[in-house]
C-alpha cells in the first residue's frame, strides 16, 4: 500500500477543532502554534474508507440507517483478527460517541453524589463527564516507577470498598500515559471492582494502536465472571483518523446490563445511525488493516526520531515511551519549571500547542502530552523550535 504518512495535506481545516483560532486562542493564549494537542490523525485515512464514502455520496439518497448484521459481523471479525477478542453481536450497541456511552452509563446506573473512580493522569475529559453529573470524581491515581506506570492496587481496594463509589473507568490503553494493562492488572482491578459491587467501565478506543512488543488485552478477554460484570467502549475514530464521521460501540455481554442501557439509548435517542459512518466502519473493519500497520509503523519510527533527539538534544526533557495510542507523555521536571512557566515556554517560546500535564490531574504537574499522528516533518520542526526557545538566553 506504502502510504504517504509524511505528506503535509492543504485542505480546508477551517471545521477543524483542531486548528480553530478560537480554540488555540483560549488554549495558548495565541493562535500561531503548532497543534499538537487534539487526539486525532494528521494523515488522510485508509483509501477503502474514503471509496466507501466516495461511492456512498454518489449514490444520492440517504435515507435512514441501522447497524446491519454484517457490519456488526465485521466488528466481531476485526476484534477477532487483532486481538484475538471473541465477540457475540448479540452483545452490541451503538451510541454517538464513547464519551456518549460513558455518560449515559454513569447516569443510568448512580445518583447524585455517587463517586466514580478513575486513574489519573487520565484523559480529562472523564473528569468532566463525572463532575457534570453530578457525581463525584475519585482518583486512584497510577504509581510512576522510573518512568513506569503502575496500578496503586491497594488504593484502589480502599477506594472501591468506600461503598459510595459506585463506577470505575478503566483507560485501556491509558491515555496520556501509554500503558497497554497486562491481563493479569486487568484482573486485579476487575476482581476488586466484583468484590465490591463496582461497575468497570473500560474505555478501548485506543486498542488498535498498540506498539511492537506489547498486546493489547481487552477486558473482555478474561473470563466470564468478569466480563459479565463489566461494559466495554471503543470506536473506529481514533483507529481510522475518523473522529469527525465516527460513532462509538458499547459491548455488554450482560444481558440485563445491556437491556438497561438500551432503554436508556432508546428513552434519549442517542443510537442513531448515519449513512456516511456506517460507510466508513463498513470499510474501515472490512479492508484497513494494511493501512494500520503501515501507520503503526510509522509512528513507531517517529517514536524512535524523538527519543533519540530528546537523549541528544534535551536531555532534561525524558519521554515516557508509549506502549500503545499516538499520544506520548513528556516529563520537564528536570527543568524546574511551574506550570506558569512551562506554559510560556511551550506556546509563547517554541510556538507548540501540547496538553499540560495538569490537565489530567494534580499527578501530571510537570508533563505534557504531544499527540504524535503526525507527518514526521513536522515532529521534526516541533522539535526544532522547542530547542530553539530552550536555548534562548
Amino acid at each position: 500500500m506504502n502510504s504517504d504518512f509524511d505528506k503535509k495535506h492543504k485542505i480546508d481545516f477551517s471545521g477543524f477543532v483542531k486548528f480553530n483560532p478560537a480554540y488555540l486562542k483560549s488554549m495558548f493564549g495565541n493562535t500561531d502554534v503548532l497543534p499538537f494537542w487534539v487526539a486525532e490523525t494528521d494523515f488522510k485515512t485508509a483509501p477503502g474508507i474514503m471509496e466507501a464514502l466516495k461511492k456512498t455520496a454518489e449514490q444520492g439518497m440517504y435515507g435512514y440507517q441501522y447497524k446491519t448484521p454484517d457490519l456488526k459481523k465485521n466488528l466481531a471479525t476485526w476484534f477477532k483478527k487483532r486481538h484475538n477478542l471473541t465477540m457475540n453481536t448479540s452483545g452490541l450497541l451503538f451510541t454517538t460517541s464513547v464519551l456518549t456511552g460513558l455518560a449515559a452509563i454513569i447516569d443510568e446506573f448512580t445518583v447524585a453524589g455517587d463517586g466514580v473512580i478513575i486513574q489519573p493522569p487520565v484523559y480529562s475529559e472523564f473528569q468532566s463527564i463525572i463532575k457534570n453529573l453530578n457525581r463525584q470524581v475519585i482518583n486512584n491515581p497510577l504509581k510512576n516507577t522510573d518512568g513506569k506506570y503502575r496500578i496503586d492496587f491497594e488504593d484502589l481496594e480502599e477506594k472501591a470498598s468506600a461503598g459510595t463509589n459506585r463506577i470505575m473507568i478503566l483507560c485501556n490503553p491509558h491515555n496520556p500515559v501509554g500503558r497497554v494493562w497486562t491481563a493479569e492488572e486487568l484482573r486485579q482491578v476487575s476482581d476488586i471492582c466484583i468484590v465490591n459491587n463496582v461497575l468497570l467501565l473500560s474505555d478501548e478506543i485506543h486498542s488498535d494502536i498498540i506498539y511492537s512488543g506489547h498486546m493489547f488485552n481487552s477486558i473482555m478477554s478474561l473470563e466470564d465472571e468478569h466480563t459479565n460484570a463489566s461494559i466495554m467502549l471503543g470506536s473506529p475514530g481514533k483507529t481510522f483518523g475518523i473522529p469527525g464521521i465516527s460513532d462509538a460501540f458499547i459491548y455488554a455481554p450482560n444481558n440485563a446490563l445491556r437491556e438497561t442501557i438500551k432503554s436508556r439509548i432508546m428513552r434519549f435517542r442517542l443510537g442513531k445511525s448515519n449513512a456516511f459512518t456506517n460507510a466508513a466502519t463498513q470499510a474501515a473493519w472490512l479492508s484497513g488493516g494494511e493501512w494500520l500497520d503501515e501507520m503503526i509503523s510509522y509512528l513507531e519510527n517517529t517514536i524512535q526520531y524523538l527519543d533519540k533527539f530528546l537523549k541528544e538534544e534535551l536531555p532534561d526533557i525524558t519521554l515516557t515511551i508509549p506502549e500503545g495510542t499516538y499520544q506520548v507523555w513528556l516529563d520537564f521536571r528536570k527543568r524546574g519549571l511551574d506550570e506558569k512557566a512551562l506554559k510560556h515556554l511551550l506556546t509563547k517560546k517554541a510556538g507548540l500547542g501540547l496538553n499540560l500535564g495538569r490537565q489530567y490531574g494534580e499527578e501530571g504537574a510537570g508533563f505534557a502530552r504531544m499527540n504524535i499522528a503526525s507527518p514526521l516533518p513536522v515532529i521534526q520542526q516541533a522539535m526544532e523550535q522547542l530547542r530553539t526557545a530552550i536555548n534562548i538566553r
